[in-house]
């Protein structure tokens, strides 16, 4: 059984302990600027006084300093945490070095920081003494308690290892490539997996990215949609301010709070940190054979918004309304995914438009209920497709429309195997 702190105890912590305490901080200043301590500081050892009864008191001997706070490179990391606050949370009654278990608890603490995961606006450093933007609580710990098998399924998710992004669909690590166009000229194709850019926000991601509470925040003021159509390069710097999202984790550091499934699930709010995004107009490049729309980011949010403005989808806008899986999600947790054996697919709620019949047996849903996109082959379905870094990419649609347009796929020359004529007949049961 878990302890609770003795809370009496710790304030009965004689004065000339307290005075060491402030001597432990190191650089102790006036409000409002921190109390800051370097990482690697080794405050002297208090022998007079008896040491604090549980784990967590001997933490909050340091860490109960208001204002304290850690230098980590030229930011002031705050590392105080208020008791009461925390013992009114979710994990009130969680000793510290329960969860964070790759720790000295003697200082300096040598905690294993992972860089990464939520703080975008944060420095493009993967040296973890040198940028805040790190987390010390490894998803295993979470898993301790929450041992459900579908949290141990989430290691394995497309959330967790973001492995489309670092690697190609043969396996290999994604790599710029070069390609020497029909008209003579060099033009460069996908791109490297930069640490010291991409893992500021594309990581092995734990627990804490979508649970620990944070503050969200737009770089530029101002909704995308406004500027959708708008594809000359001002708009697309414009754009690209708008859709870039950060999660300030520091400031929930007193209270250690974290979201539960009631929050996460009853809006978008941290789903739009990362699915979001804009499209960029026509990007075609005729001379290595490309021709589509280019599309920047994740931009699903922003595609249900314009799904609803024409009716579709308008009473179904939270993310997880469809995507029930969150820990477990795979590529079977898409609608392309779904026809190869996932449960994520449009029958699940438009049971009476099951394709039928085998002429269209190999085309998603998405492929014509899309408004915007082009289409390709991809394993053998017809699926939406954008252009990313001079790519052919499988696009999930969420931009959808109820008008079809039968040519995107049926005209002479195209390559997914349609009749250049449309014949008549039911295509939906």
């Amino acid at each position: 059984m878990k302890k609770k702190w003795n809370l009496i105890k710790l304030i009965a912590i004689p004065v000339s302990l307290l005075i060491l305490a402030a001597l432990i901080a190191a650089c102790v200043s006036e409000a409002p600027s921190p109390t800051t301590i370097p990482p690697t500081a080794v405050p002297p050892t208090p022998t007079a006084t008896p040491i604090p009864a549980t784990a967590s008191e001997k933490c909050l001997f340091c860490h109960g300093i208001e204002n304290i706070a850690m230098m980590v490179g030229q930011e002031a990391v705050p590392v105080y945490v208020d008791i009461t606050a925390y013992q009114q949370s979710k994990h009130g009654e969680v000793e510290c070095v329960e969860c964070h278990i790759d720790i000295d608890p003697t200082p300096p603490h040598n905690a294993n920081r992972i860089f990464g995961s939520w703080a975008r606006f944060s420095l493009k450093d993967t040296d973890v003494n040198l940028s805040r933007n790190f987390y010390s609580v490894p998803a295993d710990a979470c898993l301790a308690c929450h041992d459900d098998a579908k949290y141990a399924a989430f290691s394995q998710s497309e959330h967790a290892t973001i492995k489309d992004m670092k690697f190609n669909a043969d396996g290999s690590p994604r790599a710029e490539i070069t390609i020497k166009g029909s008209d003579g000229q060099e033009y460069h194709a996908n791109e490297n997996f930069d640490a010291k850019d991409c893992e500021r926000c594309h990581i092995n991601t734990n627990c804490g990215t979508c649970h620990w509470t944070s503050t969200i925040k737009q770089k530029q003021e101002g909704s995308v949609i406004d500027l959708w159509t708008s594809y000359d390069k001002d708009s697309d710097t414009v754009k690209g301010a708008m859709t870039e999202y950060g999660m300030d984790w520091t400031v929930n550091v007193a209270s250690h709070d974290f979201r539960n499934a009631e929050e996460l699930t009853s809006s978008n709010d941290v789903c739009t940190t990362c699915h979001i995004g804009y499209y960029q107009g026509d990007k075609s490049v005729p001379a290595i054979g490309l021709e589509g729309m280019g599309i920047r980011r994740h931009p699903q949010v922003q595609e249900l918004t314009l799904s609803a403005a024409r009716g579709v989808h308008e009473t179904q806008q939270l993310c997880t309304g469809c995507h029930k899986d969150l820990h477990e999600m795979v590529y079977q947790n898409t609608e392309h995914g779904a026809r190869l054996g996932g449960t994520t697919e449009c029958i699940n709620c438009h049971a009476d438009k099951a394709p039928t019949g085998e002429t269209h047996k190999t085309v998603t849903c998405i492929a014509c209920h899309d408004a915007e996109l082009g289409v390709h082959l991809d394993n053998g379905m017809v699926y939406p497709m954008a252009l990313k870094h001079n790519l052919e990419e499988s696009w999930p649609s969420h931009n959808l429309t109820l008008e079809i347009q039968c040519t995107k796929c049926h005209f002479s020359g195209n390559e997914v195997g349609a009749s250049e004529t449309v014949t008549e007949e039911e295509i939906h049961q």
